[in-house]
């Protein structure tokens, strides 16, 4: 029988950081609900469940000798402001010899640049809709002659779909590229715009052990298909998950190349990655995340739920993994 644990969970809340609930500005931080409900999983499965917080107070914590005796965190954690961010607290747990679940500093921070990740994704033979980065104003001619519109601009450092536009004409994108350079400070990533369905495929474990726990389509309620799936719709009534649909070999491609840039950038445990797929039939990469939501109505849990997994075995999997890793001293 395995072990029951001691777990400490790390996460960023907008309350820690004065930020008002309203609106969408840092919507990648977890809402306290949903890091309840991981404990309460936990919990369930006779797991000892401390809740430390965020960067700061986990810091602090070390510095005043205060940190608990726990096997392991489990990190939801998204860091603030920096682009380098994501990768706080993992950094923080290697120095002090801290088991924790979940991708390492480099692969976080990688995989929160979409334009490197892309690249990427691209010398892995993985398609992904054309693009160019953009970092000025006069970078939009070249972005309307070498990009087919229309087009979603992006920033590319944010998760959760934060700041994402469509764009169909020149003047447009200028007046796009200005509100959402103001709003960021950040370089922006212009992508064509596939017309079509958005799906998502969930991961588990890492390496040659890493397995699909299933894929399912994004729509928008009362419709075939969505449009953008923004910040907006992530985090609003007005999108849900079904199974995905497909021709098995799409399927079976997204999910094959899913595990492939999972494995490439030596994520970790788990993550989850999106695609696009167009009218006939063609798949495209968006983006991988290796810190996904988890709560009940996240991509992630969906893909689990529709595939007859249960979240909370999933969850404790994570964690299990993680130690394994830990054990043989394949994290130091």
């Amino acid at each position: 029988m395995r072990k029951k644990l001691c777990i400490g969970i790390a996460y960023d809340v907008k309350e820690d950081y004065s930020i008002s609930a309203e609106g969408f500005l840092h919507c990648d931080f977890s809402m306290l609900f949903e890091i309840k409900m991981i404990k309460e999983l936990l919990e369930e499965r006779g797991h000892s469940v401390y809740l430390l917080g965020n960067y700061q107070k986990i810091n602090k914590m070390l510095l005043d000798g205060e940190f608990p005796k726990i096997d392991i965190v489990m990190n939801t954690a998204e860091g603030i402001l920096s682009r380098n961010r994501e990768g706080w607290l993992p950094s923080l747990f290697e120095i002090n010899n801290i088991p924790y679940s979940g991708s390492d500093a480099y692969a976080l921070n990688l995989t929160l640049n979409k334009l490197h990740t892309k690249i990427i994704a691209e010398y892995l033979n993985i398609p992904t809709p054309s693009y160019c980065k953009i970092d000025c104003i006069d970078d939009i001619k070249i972005a309307v002659k070498s990009v087919k519109g229309p087009w979603i601009l992006k920033p590319n450092y944010e998760g959760s779909s934060s700041g994402v536009m469509f764009v169909n004409s020149e003047e447009e994108l200028k007046q796009t590229f200005q509100k959402l350079s103001a709003e960021y400070q950040q370089p922006l990533l212009c992508e064509t715009y596939i017309e079509g369905r958005e799906f998502t495929v969930a991961l588990l474990y890492d390496g040659k052990n890493t397995k699909t726990l299933g894929t399912v389509e994004i729509i928008r309620k009362g419709e075939s298909q969505i449009g953008i799936f923004s910040a907006e719709d992530k985090y609003s009534d007005t999108c849900t998950k079904i199974p995905a649909v497909l021709p098995g070999k799409i399927i079976e491609d997204m999910q094959e190349s899913a595990q492939k840039l999972h494995q490439f950038l030596g994520c970790k445990d788990y993550s989850r990655t999106d695609y696009r797929v167009d009218m006939n039939g063609q798949y495209y990469f968006l983006e991988i995340t290796p810190l996904p939501n988890v709560d009940y109505e996240s991509g992630f849990a969906k893909c689990c739920e529709y595939s007859k997994y249960n979240l909370g075995k999933v969850l404790e999997e994570i964690l299990y993994n993680a130690l394994k890793r830990y054990k043989n001293g394949q994290d130091r």
